[in-house]
């Protein structure tokens, strides 16, 4: 196991496998690299049948973000050619680590929960989904590999919409940074609302922005509501009108402006799965992830001059 070096079966290359069992040309939506690992003690059939009902529920996942990859183009969000850049150019970024245990989990101890500047290899679990996190291990020459690690809940069966339709699109085309799951606590603690421009944002601050651009990517591409006040990630409304807001600074092309009047219009709660205010909220965020990717394998948070650097000059429109 990449995480804990514990001996396992694994299974690579998935991505060819579930390719040949989804309809023509859905699996260059699909990250590049999937490998499952298996403890010893689960079978070959159950195996099987996993797999089988995993391609299944790809085919039914991959076919609605198709819809909503259309609704983008006919709000003339983006053209044809830049979103479909946006879900395929960035599959290869970051691999998908699928782990089945025993009893379900990712086989978190505290001995492996160390920073990722410092010991050899790891996992970080997110804060409200033990089961999914961002493992890495670095090799003999010292470069870090960075996993996004998935598994069932402990005692639960599989949540194919969790743990298989949301985690595939992180993978695919909303990475999760590692620094973002070793700083989730001090990110818990630093409100985006609390702060008064750019120039008083600190690293973790821009973790913060960096993990709500990954939620937001998916949840929009997706059509995944969620229970808060707003029907999002970012579950407070003055915390979603600073990000955008902020947003807006650093990156005044991106169409954040824009992005703030759709989430004024309906009053800061959003329809996901109906409204095209989601579509115009996050089009800016998924205009500028790519110029991001450049940050996935890194332990800790950009500064602020980097992060500007990265969302600003780099931008590019809609075409």
């Amino acid at each position: 196991m990449p995480w804990t070096h514990a001996s396992v079966r694994k299974i690579e290359n998935l991505h060819t496998y579930l390719s040949e069992r989804l309809s023509r040309s859905a699996g260059d939506y699909l990250p590049r690299s999937i490998t499952l690992f298996l403890d010893p003690e689960i079978e070959r059939s159950t195996v099987h049948v996993f797999l089988g009902e995993m391609a299944h529920q790809l085919e039914g996942e991959l076919q609605l973000r198709m819809l909503r990859r259309d609704t983008f183009i006919r709000l003339c969000l983006f053209s044809p050619k830049r979103i479909e850049a946006f879900l395929k150019e960035r599959t290869d970024a970051q691999s998908w680590a699928i782990y089945y245990s025993r009893f379900g989990g990712l086989k978190i101890s505290e001995s492996n929960l160390a920073m990722a500047d410092n010991a050899e290899y790891g996992v970080i679990p997110c804060s409200t989904m033990r089961n999914h996190g961002v493992a890495w291990s670095r090799g003999r020459s010292g470069r870090l590999r960075v996993w996004l690690a998935t598994a069932r809940k402990e005692g639960l069966d599989w949540d194919w919409n969790s743990d298989i339709g949301h985690e595939s699109a992180h993978a695919a085309f909303a990475q999760v940074p590692l620094f973002i799951q070793s700083l989730t606590k001090t990110i818990d603690e630093s409100p985006l609302s609390a702060t008064h421009g750019v120039t008083n944002l600190s690293s973790v601050h821009l973790a913060r922005i960096l993990y709500f651009y990954s939620e937001l990517a998916v949840v929009a591409v997706r059509g995944e509501s969620r229970l808060t006040k707003t029907g999002l990630p970012v579950a407070e409304p003055g915390e979603m009108n600073a990000l955008l807001e902020l947003s807006d600074e650093l990156a005044p092309k991106a169409g954040f402006r824009q992005a703030s009047a759709a989430f004024a219009r309906v009053k800061g709660v959003i329809d996901v799965s109906h409204s095209k205010e989601i579509y115009e909220i996050a089009s800016p965020i998924m205009r500028i992830i790519p110029s991001l990717t450049r940050f996935i394998n890194w332990c800790s948070p950009p500064d602020i001059s980097t992060f500007s650097e990265a969302v600003g000059s780099n931008w590019c429109g809609i075409h």
